[in-house]
């Protein structure tokens, strides 16, 4: 970790709290000038560090800023983000995460941006990445697995985000199946998933999360306004970014590391579950021009959905939208 890195991770860590000079140099093993000088460029990047004659540094309370050494100086996980990337502007992160995976990326390595000129939703939407509002960012995964099981990753990182997000808002997301965050009936994060695999062996998995963090009303088109919100809509104030998107991080991990080491996904699949606002609904699901009606029961060990049709037939969704009838 760089010196700055670790500055911005004591400073984050003792928030409230005044630290000195003397004990910053210690720690970063560097003159208390060194010190002054990394505070004064952590203070040009626009975060708020109050400085008092001998009573040292301290952070001040919220503030949004946006870059890697943000991100990185809240993140406590031991492989995802370990190799984070952030641009100012990339085409998609996605995109980008491919790129490096075909040149032997590491498994973990994430990619953040500020904002996507290409930004993409599912079946090839636009998604509307708008900078200074909401988290793009892409984690490049490695899993042993088969490539059937692939869908439980993408309900590991819906769990994850609602997990993140809960001490953020006032209300409970809900994941529309697989993996649409919803609050009150409307969307505030995508998720899309891209596999890399031979027949019997997955290679690599990205994993793209893009949430709609500080977004007011007016920010959303009058396409979206109904059917999109953001975090912000049900906060009582702006959120940071970069400790949310460092929470995501952390919530993915661990539910990804206790899924490849154990080989066994009932932990994540119990936490989707209960943030599901799927099951045990009608629904419609669309493949391609066919729509099916249905009722969704549960979800099955691989990640698919098992849906009872109106003949009575029970099966197992892989694919495909769904949506929920209300009435």
């Amino acid at each position: 970790m760089k010196t700055k890195e670790t500055l911005l991770k004591i400073l984050v860590n003792n928030k409230g709290r005044f630290i000195s000079g003397e004990a910053l140099s210690e720690k970063l093993k560097i003159s208390r000038s060194a010190v002054w000088k990394h505070i004064a460029r952590l203070r040009e990047e626009g975060y708020t560090i109050n400085a008092v004659s001998r009573r040292g540094y301290k952070m001040g309370a919220h503030q949004d800023v946006f870059n890697r050494y943000a991100i990185a100086s809240q993140l406590n996980t031991t492989v995802l983000g370990r190799n984070l990337i952030f641009y100012d502007e990339i085409d998609s992160t996605n995109n980008e995460l491919k790129r490096l995976a075909a040149n032997g990326a590491a498994e973990g390595t994430v990619v953040v941006a500020e904002t996507q000129s290409c930004g993409r939703g599912r079946r090839g939407r636009v998604w509307n990445s708008k900078p200074g509002l909401g988290i793009y960012m892409s984690v490049l995964l490695k899993p042993d697995i088969s490539p059937e099981y692939v869908q439980v990753i993408t309900l590991a990182a819906s769990s994850a985000v609602c997990s993140a997000i809960m001490p953020f808002i006032d209300v409970k997301p809900g994941i529309k199946w697989p993996n649409d965050i919803l609050i009150d009936n409307r969307k505030v994060c995508g998720i899309l998933t891209e596999m890399t695999a031979e027949p019997e062996k997955v290679h690599s998995v990205i994993v793209g999360i893009g949430i709609n963090v500080n977004h007011r009303e007016d920010d959303f088109c009058e396409e979206l306004k109904n059917t999109a919100a953001s975090l912000r809509c049900f906060s009582k104030s702006d959120i940071s970014r970069s400790m949310l998107a460092a929470k995501v991080l952390e919530e993915l991990e661990n539910l990804y590391l206790d899924f490849s080491s154990n080989k066994n996904a009932d932990r994540l699949l119990n936490i989707w579950r209960s943030f599901s606002v799927t099951i045990g609904y009608d629904i419609i699901i669309y493949q391609g021009d066919k729509s099916i009606k249905a009722k969704a029961l549960d979800v099955a060990d691989n990640g698919c959905l098992l849906v009872q049709t109106q003949d009575g037939r029970r099966q197992l969704i892989s694919s495909g939208e769904i949506s929920i009838r209300l009435t």
